[in-house]
């Protein structure tokens, strides 16, 4: 018995030494997806690091560290998002363990839903580069579901950690994969300001405003709150939307970060739903596309934008949302 113990734990140290030279060698595994898309796939790297992972909870999240964080610096090395020192990563670890079955769920999701969907979206956007385009399929430490960081646009980040929190096993991959690789080709065709904190608000409301509407085209039978990602937002979120806009209309060029929070960033408990800017970029996204194509839409910038979306948002003002 004590052969066979010694035994196990000397494969069990071969099993860990192979992991993190092969985590060194390679970062990262990819496969061409439909239309050439690449995918980064970190989940099967989860899998192995929860087999050998110890059950200390600092060797648990230094072994992490080294298996999922440090072979990866061109996702995780963004202090401004990612928090990877030991200490948070014994709390995410904690916690990480109740959404494993829903992360994996997710990831059979994607296995099987994958190509079907970025095929649908390549077939609406032919123009779209897709070679150039990179999604991964990582762990975002709960920080987020989906984002593309502002550094590098042809990145789209999964967070199949954060869909699983914020949406559950069932989340809907269809829209927000449709969402996220619509803002890849948005700045493709529409590049980005290269001082990515400049970016004032109206086009950021426009941006997610887009993307939203564009999922419900590509999903049609997604109803609102599906694509808001929020069921409070689509319920309660229209009767406040003249409030909102009137407030914006003075604030459409603001850069400021608490400003823009206010709007585009989601919350609990507030008194009001959260993220209004969503649903007022949607309202005058969907109200656009009535006379203009969504390729012809994702092309404008400037003070052409900005004066539509000024216009725009003095009717919902006025108006609010029309049925």
């Amino acid at each position: 018995m004590i052969g066979k113990s010694r035994q196990r734990k000397k494969n069990r140290r071969l099993t860990l030494v192979l992991l993190i030279a092969l985590a060194s060698i390679y970062p990262c595994l990819s496969a061409p997806a439909a239309g050439n898309i690449m995918v980064y796939d970190f989940i099967p790297d989860l899998l192995s690091f929860l087999q050998i992972a110890p059950e200390k909870k600092a060797s648990r999240a230094k072994l992490f560290e080294q298996l999922m964080i440090r072979p990866h610096p061109e996702i995780y090395n963004r202090p401004q998002i990612f928090k990877t020192d030991i200490g948070t990563l014994e709390q995410y670890l904690a916690e990480l363990n109740g959404y494993l079955p829903a992360i994996k769920h997710i990831h059979r999701d994607f296995e099987e839903q994958g190509a079907s969907i970025q095929a649908k979206f390549l077939k609406a956007f032919p123009d779209f580069d897709s070679s150039r385009a990179k999604v991964y399929l990582m762990l975002s430490l709960f920080r987020f579901d989906g984002k593309i960081p502002h550094d590098n646009p042809r990145m789209l980040l999964l967070g199949l950690d954060g869909m699983a929190k914020f949406h559950g096993a069932h989340a809907r991959l269809p829209v927000i994969l449709s969402h996220e690789l619509f803002h890849i080709y948005h700045f493709q065709v529409n590049p980005l300001p290269r001082d990515a904190d400049q970016i004032e608000l109206y086009r950021l409301i426009w941006q997610e405003g887009l993307a939203t509407y564009l999922s419900q085209v590509l999903n049609p039978d997604a109803s609102l709150a599906d694509v808001l990602l929020d069921p409070r937002l689509a319920e309660e979120g229209p009767r406040f939307v003249p409030m909102f806009a009137r407030n914006l209309l003075g604030q459409l060029e603001s850069t400021d970060d608490d400003t823009t929070a206010r709007y585009l960033s989601y919350r609990r408990g507030g008194q009001f739903p959260a993220r209004m800017g969503y649903l007022i970029g949607y309202e005058i996204a969907r109200r656009m596309a009535a006379t203009s194509q969504i390729t012809e839409l994702a092309r404008l910038r400037g003070r052409a934008l900005l004066r539509l979306v000024r216009r725009e948002m003095q009717f919902l003002a006025t108006a609010g949302v029309q049925n």
